[in-house]
């Protein structure tokens, strides 16, 4: 059985809920999503990360987590 590719999407960070570890984050249509950071992943920069943009990997059977690939 072939493995499915990650859902790649762009959203804006709209919560905080443990800092350089998790995030709520908003996509353009209204939906929203908890978004991780791996520990070997891209760090943000220094201050309030809400109302960034990220780039973000879904997982195509559980559309409710991400992974923040790329801070725009």
């Amino acid at each position: 059985m072939t493995e499915r590719p990650p859902i790649l999407a762009r959203g804006r960070i709209t919560a905080v809920h443990d800092a350089d570890r998790l995030y709520e984050v908003e996509m353009a249509n209204g939906y929203r999503a908890y978004a991780i950071v791996e520990r070997k992943g891209s760090k943000p920069e220094p201050g309030d990360p809400v109302g960034r943009d990220v780039e973000v990997h879904f997982s195509p059977y559980d559309m409710s987590r991400c992974k923040v690939v790329e801070w725009v």
